[in-house]
């Protein structure tokens, strides 16, 4: 645990396993066949897994999109802290960084990220090298949606293939990191985690509009 002296707040790290499973809660809600329901008049209450949502439905679909960025911004570092004891790598300096993706010394976030942090481990853990199309959509993906959600903006009026379209990028990070770091290492039957993409249809749980 972590402490604020200012403010006197207490912090933990938010299980790994946890990050994942709401995640995949919210690529199923956005998939859900119903889900272009939650804009239609009149407005009603939403119930989600985790919270019943009562207000704009622009305003849901931006909570859920910074949470799911979050959430695989948290995820990465955990798993690379997991695979560094794989690679007998561990060590007080590697994790001190892994908190500080500024600490790898490019000005860009996703070169930080996605490329610098894994690669301090092993090159092929790097996005860059897995998959540079997805690399630089990455890019475009902070250009266009992460920095503005993260700088004041929130969504309006979004088509529903468009907020499936930024989820789906998010599902294929996902992969990526699946492919060296298997949540199976959090949890018996974390596999079945995986592969949300390839789920077809998408679980339709966690959707109710009342």
């Amino acid at each position: 645990m972590q402490r604020d002296q200012l403010f006197g707040l207490t912090f933990e790290n938010i299980p790994l396993i946890n990050l994942r499973r709401d995640f995949n809660q919210t690529y199923s809600f956005v998939f859900h066949p119903d889900f272009a329901r939650v804009f239609e008049s009149p407005i009603r209450p939403v119930e989600l897994p985790l919270m019943v949502w009562k207000g704009m439905p622009d305003d849901l679909v931006t909570v859920l999109l910074q949470r799911a960025v979050l959430g695989v911004e948290s995820y990465l570092p955990g798993a690379l802290f997991h695979t560094a004891g794989h690679l007998g790598k561990v060590s007080s300096e590697l994790f001190a960084k892994l908190r500080n993706p500024f600490s790898f010394g490019s000005k860009s976030a996703v070169v930080n990220i996605y490329h610098r942090m894994p690669a301090e481990l092993h090159w092929e853990l790097s996005l860059l090298h897995f998959d540079a199309e997805l690399f630089e959509k990455t890019k475009l993906f902070y250009q266009h949606i992460r920095n503005p959600l993260f700088h004041g903006k929130q969504l309006s009026r979004p088509e529903v293939q468009s907020v499936r379209a930024a989820m789906d990028h998010l599902a294929r990070l996902y992969e990526w990191i699946d492919h060296w770091f298997n949540p199976e290492h959090l949890i018996p039957g974390g596999t079945s985690l995986a592969g949300i993409r390839s789920k077809d249809p998408p679980s339709q749980n966690g959707l109710t509009a009342s």
